[in-house]
């Protein structure tokens, strides 16, 4: 399970800058609650109790 984090201006930053973004502080306050929110949503899935089931693989055949 996914522990609880808390987003931190200073981390998006970073994230950002990793990603090759420049932006400034007040457009990852805008993205800081859609970030805790998709990390809730993971935390969530994480969460989910497959039981037995197997994984799904695809293979395809040229």
């Amino acid at each position: 399970m996914l522990p609880p984090m808390e987003i931190t201006l200073d981390a998006l930053r970073q994230v950002s800058r990793l990603a090759g973004f420049e932006w400034d502080d007040a457009e990852l306050e805008a993205l800081r609650p859609l970030v805790a929110r998709s990390l809730d949503l993971l935390a969530r899935l994480d969460a989910v109790d497959l039981g037995e089931t197997e994984p799904t693989t695809q293979y395809r055949v040229l």
